[in-house]
């Protein structure tokens, strides 16, 4: 939802720039699609994490939102 809003906001601070219903239901699907991509590799990691490490579930659910949706050297996907 962060870069969803940045987005808009980005998009939307030029007045000279229409922005159609297309493009934001496009942007819609292109986010949903990147937190079921987070979801599916959050699952991962705690499966195996679970195993092999002896932090908290809290601790590790802490890193991973973290690395994926706070650090700024993160690519498209939100992996660093």
């Amino acid at each position: 939802m962060q870069e969803l809003h940045e987005w808009a906001v980005n998009k939307w601070s030029d007045p000279s720039r229409l922005i159609s219903l297309y493009e934001v239901v496009n942007k819609i699907g292109e986010m949903l699609e990147k937190d079921k991509q987070h979801i599916i590799t959050a699952y991962k990691q705690g499966c195996s994490d679970s195993i092999l490490d002896e932090s908290t579930d809290e601790e590790r659910a802490e890193e991973y939102y973290k690395e994926t949706y706070t650090n700024p050297d993160r690519d498209k996907n939100g992996r660093i």
